[in-house]
């Protein structure tokens, strides 16, 4: 089964087991329809697990899920992802990617210069950061219009406009 991450548990919430999720989707609401989702580090090792409560309001998305109940249990989650099947993505509008289809990207500037593979996003107020590994490299790349080009999931590649210092 195809599985899309759609949040990472960032901490527990409490003493009761709620967790807060840091959103890799644009729409926090799609966390209220859920009735379970997998967890896991990664979409390989997944555990499936019922969702209890979800509460969403302007800062944070929390969730209750099945069988975790105490602030020790929630804590063995941080940093796991949550995720759903591909049949239950949400449409995405024009210029939005899932993390899943951004990862693993190559990463080349628009005179053809290899920068890297996107190896993680960094969901931020402002814009998604995409992270950049070429080696022992590190590129921070902004995830905004005036240096993201192109962007060719099929393909796996993803064209960028160096700005003055932003491969330093």
């Amino acid at each position: 089964m195809d599985l899309i991450a759609i949040g990472r548990i960032s901490r527990p919430i409490g003493t009761r087991g709620e967790m807060k999720i840091l959103p890799l989707t644009a729409d926090k609401q799609r966390f209220a329809d859920l009735q379970s989702v997998w967890v896991g580090h990664d979409s390989k090792s997944v555990e499936l697990r019922d969702i209890c409560v979800v509460r969403i309001d302007a800062k944070q998305v929390v969730v209750s899920l099945n069988g975790i109940e105490t602030l020790q249990e929630a804590s063995r989650f941080r940093n796991k992802y949550l995720f759903v099947s591909k049949e239950q993505t949400i449409k995405l509008k024009t210029g939005n990617y899932f993390m899943d289809d951004i990862i693993g990207c190559e990463v080349v500037t628009e005179e053809q210069m290899k920068v890297g593979i996107v190896a993680d996003l960094l969901s931020l107020p402002a814009n998604d950061i995409w992270v950049v590994r070429n080696g022992k490299k590190e590129f921070l790349i902004p995830a905004v219009k005036a240096i993201i080009r192109k962007v060719d999931v099929k393909a796996k590649r993803i064209t960028i406009h160096a700005l003055e210092g932003l491969l330093e």
